[in-house]
């Protein structure tokens, strides 16, 4: 189950299934010569006890566990340093609102805007091209114009 759910283009979709489709059939290929190469190996078969046989691949195996052993000690490590780090502070509550004139100046409104703002239902709200709030239309909404009309007086 995706956790956040954002819209796919085709190119993007059908690319990422064409290489896991790539990688899974590299892995097959891989995984039926080794275990192929094990078990009809004709040369060594006679002379040679089947131990003997797998213990290059079992040096091979245990090379990889070591090294994925140590790749996990090392995600353990990070996980337990940033719980002793990140343990003092409540990430599970929400944030606390930001106080009116906080907002109003991030936006650049004056706190009466602020107000009109959040009362409305419907505003067109214009901006420069930097992203700064150039006008802000109540006209769309009746009720906002009368309390903005009725907070300018």
């Amino acid at each position: 189950m995706m956790i956040i759910k954002t819209p796919r283009s085709t190119l993007a979709s059908s690319l990422d299934g064409l290489l896991t489709a790539l990688a899974w059939a590299a892995f097959g290929f891989l995984f039926i010569s080794g275990v192929r190469s094990i078990v009809a190996s004709p040369a060594h078969a006679a002379t040679e006890p089947a131990v003997s046989r797998l213990l290059p691949d079992a040096q091979a195996l245990l090379a990889y566990t070591l090294v994925a052993a140590c790749i996990g000690l090392l995600l353990s490590a990070w996980a337990c340093y940033n719980a002793v780090r990140f343990s003092r502070l409540d990430r599970r509550k929400p944030a606390d609102e930001p106080l009116p004139d906080a907002l109003a100046v991030h936006f650049g409104v004056s706190l009466t805007q602020l107000r009109v703002l959040r009362a409305s239902r419907t505003v067109l709200i214009h901006h420069t091209d930097e992203g700064r709030i150039s006008m802000i239309d109540f006209m769309h909404d009746p009720t906002s114009v009368k309390e903005f009309a009725q907070m300018r007086r």
